[in-house]
């Protein structure tokens, strides 16, 4: 059986799929797997062949910004993809059994469709519509009926940013329109939410209306060593904050340095600074703060007194599953649902967007992350309850078709939280 998987983005939509790819050529699957180039060290470290897309993520994330210039750059992004997603895809599909891939690869569904090969799409936030709040906005507190609407709308915006690229990809192919993006999305696919059914439940109108498969997020090959420079920095005291951003710029990595040294300053903590795509951290540092770029968070996460950083899927589940409470400043996509739900689970502050942080309010922040024992309790609760999830077995189980509707219950409880 030969499989096909295609991923890009940041490390949180890329490494997922790489893991996964992984794990399917150790059960005996034949595995082509297409990632950006910038990728590709990655995925030959697990022993794939990986074909190499064109795009450097941390550029794209660099050039997004805000508003209008965030939805043209969008625009131009998703005219790039589809381009080089119909051109690797239709050649990599020719002997294909089936597409593994993440959940923004817009043309896949064109490709499997075209070849009538089953698609498996990874999605690492709840992107199924019903009547929760879009994962995508930063309005997460309305009520059911605007969150209805708010979807109608997220549609309407997904299919202005390509529906005219696709259709052009479609019609080269003899294929008729793509029809509504929710239709186009779920209506041939199997959507495998990779996350915790406790960060976030399903909708109860989910089951009647869409195939999809709970498998916990997919951690992967995650234990490892710090360094012993790091190593030593966390035995030389109590523990620290982490404060990162992950593969997601700010818009002065220089001014937003010293406004996490200040803080932390106030706050009287320690801290590890993640320098991300983006350079903070790019100064002379006092020694209660530690600079890392590439680190191994979930070995990390375990010596640290809490993580305030910007609310991707899978920072957020690695901190989760560390058990240490958790501050979001989040900027775009999931990141404010993320940050919405840590604090609704008790886990950690009320989100704050970087642009409206100040000194004094990450110091806030910081010393109440720390300081509430109720976030501690919370976080080393569920940190309990997740330790041995790792989402990557289950979805190599529904692809084989050992797990099919393998759907995590979660019960009235979990629905509730």
């Amino acid at each position: 059986m030969k499989v096909v998987l295609s991923s890009r983005g940041s490390r949180g939509d890329v490494y997922p799929i790489i893991e996964i790819g992984a794990a399917l050529k150790r059960a005996g699957l034949k595995v082509s797997i297409c990632v950006p180039e910038m990728f590709g060290t990655r995925a030959r470290g697990k022993g794939l062949k990986p074909l190499l897309y064109s795009e450097d993520s941390a550029m794209v994330m660099e050039e997004m910004g805000s508003g209008i210039g965030a939805i043209k750059t969008a625009i131009d992004w998703f005219s790039r993809a589809i381009d080089e997603q119909m051109e690797y895809l239709l050649a990599e599909t020719a002997d294909a059994d089936l597409l593994v891939t993440s959940v923004n690869e817009v043309a896949v569904p064109t490709v499997a469709e075209y070849r009538d090969i089953p698609h498996y799409r990874i999605a690492y936030t709840p992107v199924l519509p019903g009547y929760h709040p879009p994962p995508l906005i930063p309005w997460q507190r309305l009520p059911r009926i605007a969150n209805r609407g708010l979807w109608n709308a997220v549609n309407a915006m997904t299919g202005f940013m390509f529906r005219k690229h696709i259709n052009g990809a479609r019609r080269k192919l003899g294929m008729a329109g793509m029809g509504g993006v929710n239709d186009y999305f779920t209506g041939r696919s199997h959507t495998i939410l990779a996350i915790n059914p406790v960060l976030a439940p399903p909708c109860r109108t989910w089951r009647r209306n869409y195939d999809y498969s709970y498998t916990g997020y997919c951690y992967g090959d995650i234990d490892g060593g710090l360094g012993p420079d790091l190593a030593r920095f966390l035995e030389d005291g109590p523990p620290p904050v982490y404060i990162g951003f992950g593969s997601v710029s700010v818009d002065d990595s220089a001014a937003f340095t010293r406004v996490i040294l200040e803080a932390v300053k106030r706050a009287r903590c320690r801290a590890v600074l993640g320098t991300g795509w983006t350079g903070l951290g790019n100064m002379e540092l006092p020694p209660e703060i530690f600079p890392v770029g590439d680190s191994n968070h979930a070995t990390l996460f375990r010596f640290c007194a809490g993580a305030a950083h910007h609310g991707g899927s899978g920072t957020t589940h690695t901190a989760a599953r560390a058990g240490v409470p958790q501050f979001i400043m989040p900027q775009i996509a999931d990141q404010f649902y993320w940050g919405h739900r840590v604090h609704r689970l008790g886990l950690g502050p009320a989100p704050v967007p970087p642009r409206r942080i100040s000194a004094g309010k990450l110091a806030r922040a910081l010393s109440e992350m720390i300081e509430n024992r109720a976030y501690a309790e919370n976080a080393r609760a569920l940190g309990e309850e997740m330790k041995h999830e790792d989402g990557v077995p289950g979805v190599v189980d529904i692809v084989t078709g050992r797990g099919i509707g393998a759907e995590l219950s979660v019960g009235a409880g979990g629905m509730s939280r």
